[in-house]
């Protein structure tokens, strides 16, 4: 009923804008929540690859336009009082019904917005801006009681309501399900310990993973879990690890460099410590393939997953009549990551490798 708003005067047109912005903005901030919200068919059907972008994308969007919505709603307020912008900002900031609270939302989601910028990404370790990233779904709750008490197009039509209440349930259901149950519900069934830790070279260290009921656990080779570690201080600190070898009854194994984020604290990690985790995710497993013909290619530590799915063609067969292809891409023919791995592969005639030595093109090309 408000659209008509936007033909009038100055003033009316900047507020109706500004409720529009809005409203778009609140869709925005909540299929992002959806997006990340590890619910198992979307991530299956779409990949967490896609799905990332996609919460990047509605991330940083649906941030500027709530910006615009306080910048247009202000001003069409100002107008229709005939006050100052600053004036009315602060008037509506500290007499409106949930404003505070829409404000200290706000702030936390400018705050990630921030952080998620590349220049200052590269700033901050991966787990503190995890860990701060969490918070967004506090600034969605904040934003809550400004919606019921001052949103006229969040109850006034029937439709609307159902709408909107609809999606808020929605995405609070899937993050308490999925980003909470389910992790919980794993942990506890499968009770993991680290059983030990192996130093593969310099810099590289695994860690081997038990539990009781391993053999239940559905997991493919080339997926990837959030692990935590019961370590005391930083436990809560997430680490997306893929696993490094095909999983089996007896254990899981994950590689990582201890010059990475909270690589030293890992490292440090003794026998026996208690693990949490939240997946298996990824869908890079091998039944997503079509055809018999294998090839994978990566560098780095990023070879971890592939490892894994070689292992399981090898160890399933589906290497007998054409071995599978691995093109492993390193600055210096040196400390390959696994290498060890890598030899057993070779030595079983089921994978052939193609190494692409030297030094990065800085031409692109």
């Amino acid at each position: 009923g408000a659209v008509q708003d936007l033909l009038g005067g100055f003033g009316s047109a900047m507020t109706s804008f500004g409720r529009l912005l809005g409203l778009v903005s609140s869709n925005m901030l909540l299929l992002q929540v959806l997006a990340m919200a590890r619910i198992p068919w979307a991530e299956r059907s779409l990949g967490q690859d896609r799905i990332t972008r996609w919460h990047r994308l509605l991330g940083f969007t649906s941030v500027n336009l709530m910006l615009a919505h306080l910048v247009a709603t202000t001003m069409g307020y100002a107008a229709l009082a005939r006050t100052g912008f600053l004036a009315e900002l602060w008037s509506l900031v500290t007499t409106a019904p949930g404003m505070l609270l829409a404000t200290a939302g706000t702030a936390l989601f400018v705050i990630i917005a921030v952080t998620s910028v590349k220049a200052a990404r590269r700033r901050v370790k991966y787990e503190s801006w995890h860990l701060l990233h969490l918070y967004a779904y506090l600034g969605a709750g904040l934003a809550l009681p400004h919606q019921l008490w001052t949103g006229a197009d969040f109850l006034a039509p029937p439709i609307a309501t159902a709408y909107w209440w609809g999606l808020y349930g929605v995405a609070l259901a899937a993050v308490l399900v999925f980003r909470v149950a389910a992790p919980l519900r794993t942990t506890f069934a499968q009770r993991l310990t680290v059983s030990h830790i192996v130093a593969e070279s310099p810099g590289v260290i695994s860690l081997y993973i038990t539990g009781p009921r391993l053999a239940k656990m559905a997991v493919s080779a080339g997926q990837f879990f959030v692990w935590r570690f019961r370590t005391g201080a930083g436990w809560t600190r997430g680490h997306p690890l893929s696993l490094s070898a095909a999983p089996n009854s007896g254990s899981l194994r994950i590689t990582f460099l201890v010059r990475g984020d909270d690589g030293a604290r890992l490292a440090a990690i003794k026998p026996g410590t208690k693990v949490m985790v939240e997946g298996p995710y990824g869908r890079l497993i091998p039944d997503v393939a079509t055809k018999r013909g294998l090839v994978v290619i990566g560098s780095g530590l990023g070879v971890t997953p592939l490892i894994a799915l070689l292992q399981d063609a090898v160890s399933t067969g589906k290497t007998v009549d054409r071995p599978a292809t691995f093109v492993r891409r390193a600055s210096s023919a040196d400390n390959q990551p696994l290498q060890a791995d890598v030899d057993r592969l070779l030595a079983s005639g089921g994978v052939k490798v193609l190494d692409l030595v030297g030094p990065r093109s800085r031409a692109g090309t």
